[in-house]
């Protein structure tokens, strides 16, 4: 039986999944969370990062995971990726135009990221003489501060993807009949968007406004120091009742940034693909979860909205039963658990 382990560091906690495989059959070994030291992953000091390394330490073992060999995802928001629409080209034609397109896109010298590529429709797929392609690049120093708490928890990483990429995996195995997915991924700082074609990526696009510019709001608005407006959040969140909708009130400013972002984003692929519409918008992360989020979005939308579901394919012994509603949560790890390569 092989293991795969996939790690989701977020700037609030920190997610790990564990899948046995066993042929075609995929079983959850081990999964847990434990909280991101506060600040952590923002500073580059040392005792931060060990902070870090020592959480997941501490994760591994109250998990029982058997590998030590890992699999990670990088933040959206300080990666660079676009899909890009080129030429069709030669193998050894497109290596050298990815590092010209690079440089009209990364924002940053090429010499201080690490730029990595991949076809996802060759001429022969879009059926024209053009072809699409995912162009990611890392910055190096972001790299380095992942490998050295990797280093430090005593863990060896495999592979590094940035975390639509991870999360697209998981949400595609439960989606196998719908053609165009619209996932939203709602995290603590960022919400990214992202659009799946046939499970391939199309679009996407991360916004510096997640679960905790919504505390942020609710906390100016009603009033609130940073602890209560936390609490409010989580157990009110957008429920149009609730303290006669003084909360929903507060947060709508964030709330209308979210959704004119993905209204942008159905405008988009509406331009690109004139014939074809978005069929499902699945909701993950963390703020997904708060009550009344998913109403708020199908409501403001006009479209169905509904939460992840990774868990999809996967057998879990009834001690992972109390997972069953957190597949939101575990979206980046599972897919990052599973990666085959």
């Amino acid at each position: 039986m092989n293991y795969s382990l996939g790690l989701d560091i977020g700037s609030h906690s920190i997610k790990l999944i564990e899948l046995a495989r066993e042929g075609k059959q995929l079983a959850l070994a081990a999964a847990g969370s434990v909280a991101t030291p506060s600040g952590a992953l923002m500073s580059a000091g040392g005792a931060e990062i060990t902070s870090v390394a020592e959480s997941i330490k501490r994760l591994l073992k109250e998990t029982g995971a058997k590998s030590k060999n890992i699999h990670i995802a990088l933040p959206e928001a300080k990666v660079f990726t676009r899909v890009l629409e080129m030429p069709a080209l030669s193998d050894r034609e497109l290596s050298s135009a990815i590092q010209w397109e690079a440089e009209q896109y990364i924002p940053l010298p090429l010499d201080q990221v690490n730029l990595d590529y991949e076809v996802l429709r060759s001429s022969k797929d879009t059926g024209t003489n053009k072809m699409e392609i995912l162009l990611v690049a890392a910055p190096k120093a972001l790299l380095e501060k992942y490998l050295t708490i990797l280093e430090l928890a005593e863990l060896t990483p495999l592979a590094a993807e940035t975390e639509v990429l991870a999360s697209t995996r998981a949400l595609v195995r439960s989606l196998p009949n719908v053609k165009t997915v619209l996932m939203v991924s709602m995290g603590a700082q960022t919400t990214d968007i992202a659009i799946l074609r046939s499970g391939i990526l199309s679009f996407t696009r991360s916004l510096s406004a997640g679960g905790d510019a919504l505390t942020r709001a609710l906390g100016v608005g009603l009033d609130f120091n940073s602890t209560q407006a936390e609490e409010y959040k989580k157990t009110y969140g957008l429920e149009q009742n609730k303290l006669e909708g003084k909360i929903v009130t507060a947060v709508k400013p964030v709330m209308d940034t979210i959704t004119a972002e993905i209204k942008r984003a159905f405008a988009f692929y509406q331009e690109k693909y004139k014939d074809e519409h978005v069929q499902a918008v699945v909701l993950s992360g963390g703020t997904s979860r708060l009550p009344g989020m998913v109403t708020y979005l199908a409501q403001s939308l006009g479209v169905e909205v509904q939460l992840a579901n990774p868990w999809v394919g996967i057998t879990r012994a009834p001690r992972f039963n109390v997972l069953t509603t957190e597949g939101p949560n575990f979206c980046v790890a599972v897919g990052l658990a599973l990666r085959t390569e």
